[in-house]
């Protein structure tokens, strides 16, 4: 928490505190099926804060994907944390062609460990 803190660019919101807090029991307290969500309206600093979580987690050799829901912001959390980011849509499903014509999508497995 307190590196997570010292490394953000501005004085956190209390809401933005209230994540670095959140975060840090998430990571460190990891569960199998656990899940972290972050959302907030335009201009909230959730691109911020994410590119400061990356750049901690990079220092401390902790795997993550980074998954947002549409490609737009895909592309602005990666161009912020210098890091690749997908769509949710596309690390969950992949197109399967139907015998008879047609695409449907089915839930692919999770490749990804210790994330």
């Amino acid at each position: 928490y307190k590196h997570l803190l010292s490394n953000f660019p501005y004085k956190p919101t209390l809401k933005q505190n209230i994540f670095f807090e959140k975060i840090s029991d998430f990571v460190t307290q990891p569960s199998s099926n656990a899940l972290f969500v972050l959302k907030g309206y335009a201009g909230t600093g959730k691109t911020t804060v994410i590119s400061t979580l990356v750049a901690e987690l990079v220092n401390v050799n902790q795997k993550y994907v980074l998954l947002a829901p549409t490609g737009r912001a895909a592309k602005v959390i990666s161009n912020y944390s210098n890091k690749p980011a997908f769509t949710i849509h596309k690390k969950i499903y992949f197109p399967k062609k139907r015998s008879g014509g047609g695409v449907e999508f089915t839930l692919q497995a999770n490749k990804h460990t210790n994330t």
